[in-house]
């Protein structure tokens, strides 16, 4: 811990310095290089893959949340370019689907 207004280090498990008596912060340690997320971009792009072919309003939705997921907890950068492929799998899917189907739903 340290201390709010002088930053001298005091004991972990105190929440008042044992010299001056003002309220100690306690700083969390970030990880460094660990990012979370990753199953959400495994399966943003496996939903992203299926709504060509398969169900597209729905695995191209699905695959919307994954990559805005993505884009809050991993990289905003791989969280928006998973959106956008996302977003084009639900429209050509949708458009697929109504050509050699015509209905949007298989």
């Amino acid at each position: 811990m340290y201390q709010s207004q002088g930053g001298s280090a005091e004991l972990d498990n105190s929440a008042v310095c044992q010299s001056c008596g003002s309220v100690t912060v306690l700083y969390p340690e970030k990880s460094v290089g660990k990012k979370s997320g990753m199953a959400f971009v495994v399966f943003g792009w496996i939903f992203a893959a299926i709504s060509f072919l398969f169900l597209p309003i729905v695995f191209g939705i699905l695959a919307l949340v994954m990559g805005f997921m993505t884009y809050i907890d991993r990289s905003k950068a791989h969280g928006a370019v998973l959106m956008a492929f996302a977003a084009v799998g639900l429209i050509f899917g949708s458009l697929i689907s109504i050509v050699v189907a015509g209905t949007m739903f298989i």
